[in-house]
């Protein structure tokens, strides 16, 4: 459970979709779907690739997702690993264990986005029987490869295998949300704070925490701007300054930071309101921010 002050984002953040580019076959949706009909007939995987996408978003043609699905496995099927991420994608419900193998193929074959998408699908149990071990060689995998948010969700994992595995699986989800962090995702940084707050994998300093809530606050993450809004405002490891705390909590309400708008409507002192900062929750971290398939 997260401390009051901490809460909890339910918003997993999301990628922006990579395989949908088109302005290569021509500025107009249609001509763009006609084009690549023709060019797909001919064999080029990529134009199936392509078409694919525009069937599964209705973009140029009418949307029809069985269509689009069995684009996607022609693609795959002659090789193109993109397309067997997709296909993987469009059989998650349907058929988890095909979906499996279109995972498979793809990150074996050195796409490994899709190494990040079959490392979620074991993590988390969808459609199949959940393997926390396998899923945590994939996702390590992924974060290796620097695809995005991979290395949180490999930090998230060894949190929630730290509960059985002690202190070493905590040192192994803070180098993960290191370089989570590095790599531009503020959820990464505002974990790593969480962990300087709870004392998780190393020695509680709320100082520290500090620094790293301003990185998670400065992109766009609305929980760190929170978390460091409070803590400016309690003087609770930096030096207390009530106008910046509250200039942080109306950031964070303007995020859509449900807690964030609730102290800043509270009667009297938000710190006060807040609770203690640097209380710690037993349940490990926030839900995953990267947890959506992509």
């Amino acid at each position: 459970m997260c401390a009051l002050a901490i809460g909890c984002s339910s918003k997993p953040a999301r990628l922006p979709p990579e395989d949908a580019e088109l302005g290569d076959v021509g500025p107009d949706p249609i001509e763009q779907a006609g084009r690549l009909d023709h060019l797909c007939a001919s064999k080029d995987l990529e134009a199936c690739r392509k078409l694919a996408v525009m069937y599964a978003e209705g973009t140029g043609v009418s949307p029809d997702p069985k269509r689009a699905t069995a684009l996607f496995n022609q693609a795959c099927a002659g090789g193109n690993l993109p397309a067997c991420n997709h296909y993987a994608l469009a059989l998650v419900e349907t058929n988890p264990a095909k979906a499996m193998d279109a995972y498979q193929k793809a990150c074996d074959g050195g796409y490994k986005l899709a190494c990040r998408n079959l490392g979620l699908m074991l993590r988390d149990g969808r459609g199949v029987a959940a393997d926390l071990v396998r899923a945590g060689a994939l996702l390590d995998k992924a974060c290796k490869a620097g695809v995005p948010l991979a290395c949180t969700s490999a930090g998230d994992l060894d949190a929630m295998r730290a509960i059985k595995g002690g202190a070493a699986r905590y040192r192994e989800m803070v180098a993960h949300y290191k370089q989570g962090c590095e790599t531009g995702d503020p959820t990464a940084c505002r974990q790593i704070g969480l962990a300087y707050l709870e004392g998780r994998g190393m020695a509680k300093s709320t100082s520290a925490a500090a620094v790293w809530l301003e990185r998670a606050c400065m992109p766009d993450d609305p929980v760190g701007c929170r978390l460091l809004g409070v803590m400016k405002l309690q003087g609770t490891g930096v030096p207390r300054d009530t106008e910046r705390g509250r200039q942080l909590l109306v950031r964070a309400c303007d995020a859509k930071d449900d807690e964030a708008c609730r102290l800043l409507r509270a009667d009297g002192s938000a710190a006060g309101d807040a609770g203690s900062v640097g209380e710690s929750s037993s349940d490990g971290p926030a839900p995953d921010a990267g947890s959506a398939p992509e």
